[in-house]
């Protein structure tokens, strides 16, 4: 019978742990409080005697009601010190010591003034009687409905702080990966639960006792005065009242409440075997509490039917399903609780460097046999006090003590000298180290900054190892900082554009403007747009940037046209989340109708990289830019690997040398070869070229020999802002006049 408690023969069903019922009376009527208190001399309630508690004033009543939390009926006269008096003690019962289990009768001595409907209700008041009416007999009803509502209020609170109290553990138990550390786990609970101590039994039938033999069993668990026999059997036990009742629990299999505890039974169907819990207290149970044990002792015979399949579970979980060693969810969950250690540990990543590319030329077989090998070296190299797992991909973490974690030593197992270049051999592998006891923060942060730090380090080759600086979280933190003060440093208008002229270097004219992003902080000070730019490209707010600088530009081309320079045209740079967005030529015509700027006047600007990026929709981009009039230039051209044959196919009007190109003229020949073989492509592919960060003379004088006729940088005119740059422009012509 699960979940059903029977009575021994020691314990009648009625019988209950006495309680006591306390009353408040609070009138300042002496004669109502000596009658009062002789009703209620000596009288028991519910199994339970009642305490009379007198105040003769409100002030009073409120000191008693803050010592004494287990009141249970509080009987007031509403008129004490003042009229409402009364009303204020129950609304400081109800939402200053917040009780709400304390039943409360409101008294008073003339019968035909009854309280409002909305009186009881707001304050919560459970009954209304005249003095004059509540003689003894009715005083006793009163009390015991009271008290019995209070009772029942009181055991539900409890029931529900033990069902919390069930589901809490309920994790916990489940956790337990062996019957013995789940048992004790049980005998835990079962004590906290009952709020007492307990000395106590787990027990778990042997399958070769026959019928005719006493009922034997394996003690799995225990406790208390107990403790000693863990381990042990049944027929040790020196207590034989105890051996029998477990006896009896296995033969009858039933739960059973004892004098000063129960046995619980819990079946073959639902745990996998017979169990008996064997529960000593050093009281009695209450009927709650035997309730709750009822509902824990289903939970638990199903624990323990589902030992293994919990197992099962968190392999799932925190199992790596290819290796068989702990997961990412595994490897976050130890650190966490290293991090809340305060041993001193070190974490070790390590990737297996090229390793796509040996599953794109061999199979992913292959790249399972190479993962496998990683693996067994690693859990053959280390015992249980270090912590292996498989991360992701070809990642794997190692964590453990300082002394026992080495990178080097990591990376040596996987060295072959004699044997550099047999079949499965990992030949070479990146790593990080992180000394955990250097980090401030939490599991999965500690690990993505490890993976980040790897990731740093793999750009720099194969073979490489880095060590985690601890100020990669302020510089996370810095930018996260920058990134809000960018949102409202464009909600401020502190954004705007400085345009640097581009100059026909033959004939001196202006052609064009780049319009640059500038960030003038409140206090005056600038922003470097190196500091900004990646940053909003990495996050996704270039979209709304790019198009506040888009419009920006545009109307910068509008004041130069009105002012007589409509041949002068802006370029813009645009990146490429807003080149890819399947509304841009939309949104771009939209800004061209808004300022009333032709297309002629604007030249959108990218970067090689940009340029290669999903190659097709680019062209169909630049194209349709092409077409309604406005130019197409690709920037920082030799920076990156882009093909000629790509370079003939792309929609583009001019190609721009990069400056990094252009500084070295006259130091490096290698840079200068670069630089002439871009001027040399665009001529092939029908492009002009321009050259940009040119800021001496000699590198201009280079650029002319070699037929680059178009050049900007600060040897011709520094970046400026639009009302600048048109007294800049006015001051040109009259020197060319």
């Amino acid at each position: 019978m699960d979940g059903q408690f029977a009575f021994s023969e020691e314990q009648h069903p009625d019988a209950a742990v006495e309680d006591v019922w306390r009353v408040l009376a609070v009138d300042d009527d002496g004669d109502f409080q000596r009658a009062t208190a002789s009703v209620l001399r000596d009288i028991e309630l519910l199994g339970g005697r009642v305490e009379l508690i007198q105040a003769f004033s409100c002030s009073e009543a409120e000191k008693l009601l803050a010592n004494y939390k287990d009141i249970a009926l509080v009987m007031f006269d509403v008129v004490m010190e003042t009229e409402e008096a009364g009303l204020r003690l129950i609304k400081y019962l109800r939402e200053e010591i917040d009780n709400s289990h304390t039943r409360v009768v409101l008294l008073t001595g003339d019968p035909d003034i009854s309280p409002a409907p909305d009186v009881m209700r707001d304050y919560d008041i459970n009954d209304y009687w005249a003095k004059s009416e509540l003689k003894a007999e009715r005083l006793l009803t009163v009390l015991a409905a009271a008290v019995r509502g209070y009772a029942q209020l009181r055991a539900v609170a409890k029931a529900r702080r033990g069902l919390q109290r069930i589901v809490e553990s309920s994790n916990t138990l489940f956790t337990c990966k062996n019957l013995p550390e789940l048992a004790g786990r049980i005998l835990t609970e079962i004590a906290q639960l009952i709020s007492q101590p307990v000395d106590a039994l787990v027990c778990m039938r042997r399958e070769d006792t026959t019928v005719s033999s006493p009922i034997e069993a394996d003690v799995v668990g225990a406790s208390g005065r107990f403790g000693r026999y863990i381990n042990t059997t049944l027929s040790t036990l020196d207590d034989l009242s105890v051996v029998k009742t477990l006896q009896q629990c296995f033969a009858t299999q039933l739960t059973q409440r004892l004098p000063n505890g129960a046995v619980m039974f819990f079946p073959r169907l639902q745990a996998g075997a017979d169990y008996a819990c064997y529960i000593r207290c050093e009281r009695g149970l209450d009927d709650t509490e035997l309730e709750l044990l009822n509902v824990f002792s289903t939970s638990i015979s199903r624990g323990l039917f589902n030992v293994a399949m919990f197992s099962r579970l968190e392999n799932m979980a925190y199992q790596d399903d290819l290796l068989k060693i702990p997961n990412r969810n595994a490897l976050i969950r130890t650190l966490d609780v290293t991090l809340h250690s305060p041993a001193k540990a070190k974490q070790v990543l390590i990737d297996i460097d090229n390793f796509s590319g040996a599953n794109t030329a061999f199979g992913t077989g292959y790249g399972d046999f190479i993962l496998g090998l990683v693996a067994k070296k690693l859990r053959d190299a280390f015992n249980s006090e270090v912590f292996v797992a498989r991360v992701r991909d070809d990642v794997f973490a190692i964590l453990g003590p300082q002394k026992r974690v080495c990178a080097a030593e990591i990376v040596a197992l996987f060295r072959k000298p004699k044997r550099p270049y047999e079949l499965g051999q990992v030949n070479s592998l990146s790593s990080v180290t992180m000394h955990l006891d250097d980090f401030n923060g939490s599991a999965r942060v500690a690990l993505q900054d490890a993976l980040l730090t790897l990731k740093q380090a793999k750009h720099l080759g194969q073979d490489q190892h880095s060590v985690y600086d601890p100020g990669l979280q302020s510089a996370h933190a810095e930018a996260y900082r920058l990134l809000l003060a960018l949102r409202d440093a464009v909600e401020a208008g502190q954004i705007s554009v400085e345009l640097q002229p581009q100059i026909d270097m033959r004939s001196g004219r202006v052609t064009g403007v780049e319009a640059l992003a500038r960030w003038r902080k409140a206090d005056g000070s600038m922003v470097a747009p190196l500091s900004f730019i990646p940053l909003a490209e990495a996050t996704g707010y270039i979209l709304p940037l790019g198009d506040l600088l888009m419009r920006l530009s545009l109307r910068a081309a509008k004041k130069l046209a009105d002012a007589g320079y409509p041949h002068i045209r802006v370029a813009v740079n645009v990146s490429a989340p807003q080149l890819l967005q399947h509304d841009f030529i939309e949104r771009f015509s939209s800004h061209l109708l808004m300022t009333g700027v032709l297309p002629t006047q604007v030249e959108v600007e990218i970067t090689e990289s940009v340029a290669m990026r999903s190659f097709d929709t680019v062209c169909e981009k630049l194209s349709a830019l092409r077409a309604m009039g406005v130019e197409v230039a690709i920037d920082d051209f030799g920076t990156g690997f882009s093909s000629l044959s790509y370079l003939q196919l792309l929609p583009a009007d001019r190609l721009k040398i990069d400056r990094s190109f252009v500084m070295e003229i006259g130091a490096t020949n290698d840079q200068q070869m670069i630089a002439e073989a871009v001027i040399q492509i665009a001529s092939r592919v029908g492009m002009q070229v321009i050259a940009e960060g040119v800021e001496t003379q000699q590198q201009a004088d280079w650029m002319l020999r070699h037929s680059c006729w178009h050049a900007q940088g600060y040897l011709f005119a520094k970046p400026m802002e639009c009302s600048e740059l048109l007294t800049w422009l006015g001051a040109l012509e009259k020197r060319s006049a």
